[in-house]
């Protein structure tokens, strides 16, 4: 068995702890980590040394992406050779030789506020070349596996409130276009094989309460290659988390590999 974790953290430097409980809970082989918020140096030291290793692409204050994994797992680093995708700290893309599978972990620009153009059209841009990167691995005839934050509700039930988010960079109809063409290579999005829309959500603002009056969208999401779909046993969505201490505003997700 395998288990991949994927969890917007919004500052490993204020969230250290409770990733250093997840780790210990759910013991996952592997964890894409997102918005960590610091530069590769300033990463806080709390993983156990004995256990896991880390590859950071971190940012000054912002964004920033993180794999930690066990260190039986061989993995290797590739290399992304796009200027739109590499301008910012927002994506790493690994291959595990023992399940031969590419994972992509990625955090998708927010694209707001959507009355400013340069934004918007990052994002779009963005998705458009992650869409290119991932039809290059699908097209060599690897499996691929994509986990994290896409700041997209793809499904007008994934928020209690769409009316909210029609109009914002992570609800309009270019964005979630956008994010449908990614699945159309053949992936699939494991929370529609094991939710109904409107059944699981990811994310809750801190503002008006949303926690408390359980005022959530799901933005957060794994896609999986048909091969690889198969050997899925289970995904789950650690609401807990919400509820602690000095919480992220997103949730650690994870499935299990039957491999």
């Amino acid at each position: 068995m395998t288990i991949i974790a994927s969890w917007n953290v919004n500052s490993i430097r204020v969230r250290y702890g409770h990733v250093e409980n997840f780790l210990n809970k759910v013991d996952p082989d592997i964890l894409l980590l997102q918005e960590i918020k610091c530069m590769n140096s300033e990463f806080p030291d709390f993983i156990d040394q004995s256990k896991y290793n880390v590859t950071i692409n971190g940012q000054k204050a912002k964004y920033g992406v993180a794999i930690i994994y066990k260190k039986e797992i061989d993995i290797r680093i590739i290399q992304i050779k796009s200027q739109t995708l590499e301008s910012q700290a927002r994506v790493q893309l690994i291959y595990l030789k023992s399940l031969n599978l590419n994972i992509l972990n990625v955090y998708t620009p927010n694209g707001n506020p959507i009355n400013d153009p340069d934004k918007i059209q990052f994002k779009l841009k963005w998705y458009d070349e992650l869409y290119n990167l991932s039809k290059k691995i699908i097209l060599s005839k690897q499996d691929l596996l994509i986990g994290g934050d896409f700041n997209v509700i793809e499904n007008i039930k994934d928020a209690i409130n769409f009316q909210e988010w029609e109009n914002d960079a992570l609800g309009i109809l270019q964005v979630r276009t956008k994010f449908r063409e990614l699945c159309f290579l053949g992936l699939t999005n494991l929370s529609r094989i094991f939710f109904k829309p409107g059944q699981i959500f990811s994310f809750w603002d801190y503002q008006r309460a949303c926690w408390e009056r359980n005022d959530g969208i799901l933005i957060d999401h794994f896609l999986i290659s048909p091969r690889k779909l198969q050997n899925v046993t289970r995904l789950k969505y650690e609401t807990n988390f919400r509820g602690l201490e000095k919480p992220s505003d997103h949730i650690p997700f994870w499935l299990k590999l039957n491999i």
